[in-house]
């Protein structure tokens, strides 16, 4: 992960908010792909890596929160970015309890767009601290079993 661009999927079922984000962290430079919601983006997930997921909670065939779920069993499951409109912020909480790495609230004030980049890229730093301390640990057991 260190030498390679991260892969975020977006899964949000507003079109237009779908390519907003898509473009901005393109910009941000990543490589996105969007899932219109949690059928399409299971898919995507079980087909490909994806490095982090931002998830919206509200969508038609099921909650963010119970695609979440779903999202967390997989092995191996990419760091999840948990978006929501609702200024309740039990969601939030739950989302949090629930596995996900952070969360970001959609608002129309125009802070939705650099909070959720700030977000993915905590996310994505962790994960990758994360797999090089796993990597360091792997190298020194082969060392000292040698």
């Amino acid at each position: 992960m260190p030498d390679r661009i991260p892969k975020v999927l977006y899964i949000d079922d507003d079109e237009g908010l779908r390519r907003l984000v898509e473009k901005d962290l393109q910009r941000a430079g990543y490589i996105v792909e969007t899932a219109t919601g949690g059928t399409d983006g299971m898919r995507r997930l079980r087909e490909q890596t994806f490095d982090l997921v931002a998830l919206d909670h509200h969508m038609p065939e099921e909650t963010g929160l119970e695609l979440l779920a779903k999202i967390v069993a997989l092995p191996d499951p990419p760091s999840v970015i948990f978006v929501t409109g609702e200024l309740d912020g039990r969601i939030a909480v739950s989302a949090l309890k629930a596995g996900a790495y952070d969360y970001v609230i959609k608002e129309i004030g125009g802070q939705f767009l650099p909070l959720l980049r700030a977000a993915i890229a905590g996310a994505v730093e962790i994960r990758r601290t994360l797999r090089l301390k796993e990597r360091a640990e792997q190298e020194l057991r082969e060392s000292r079993d040698r």
